[in-house]
């Protein structure tokens, strides 16, 4: 059984636009994940690895569109594939100065001024939770879910989500 049982991917991504064939990569493979956990310095959690394992990486669909998210990234061939997640990890944790606090997987209808991230600093059952990092504001946190299969859920039943701020103390 997977974590993603009940849930169908199938109307997750869109598989049919030129522009989305340019997120989808090839067959996910072992020596793929290490390389990206060992360039990211974070360990690929078992729910992004069976999304990815289903599809690695994709545009959402357009019926999906009461969400911010617009794309999951998959894992290249190397770490620098155009629109990879290692090469969007080192564009927006260096290049735009996010925080390092997990994983970008997510864009968003911003085209990067706000991305949705695992958040290794909150981790229950190997699983961090989702937050969407708000660039734009000074990198303002926003919970968006427990964990990945979570928030594809509410992805899928196609409603708005609600964020709550996070604070953060200095």
């Amino acid at each position: 059984m997977g974590l993603f049982d009940g849930i169908d991917l199938t109307k997750l991504f869109d598989n049919e636009s030129e522009y989305g064939k340019k997120y989808i990569f090839g067959t996910l493979t072992d020596e793929m994940i290490q390389r990206a956990e060992e360039t990211m310095g974070y360990k690929i959690p078992a729910s992004y690895r069976e999304l990815l394992a289903f599809q690695n990486g994709g545009l959402i669909s357009d019926q999906l569109d009461e969400s911010w998210l617009t794309t999951i990234y998959g894992i290249g061939p190397v770490a620098e594939s155009f629109n990879g997640l290692e090469e969007m990890f080192n564009n927006w944790k260096n290049g735009w100065e996010y925080p390092d606090l997990g994983i970008p997987f997510g864009e968003t209808q911003s085209a990067g001024h706000d991305m949705y991230y695992m958040d290794f600093s909150v981790v229950h059952d190997g699983e961090p939770r989702i937050v969407r990092i708000d660039n734009e504001d000074d990198n303002t946190i926003y919970y968006v879910a427990d964990n990945l299969v979570e928030f594809i859920r509410l992805i899928l039943e196609n409603s708005v989500i609600e964020e709550k701020l996070i604070e953060v103390s200095s």
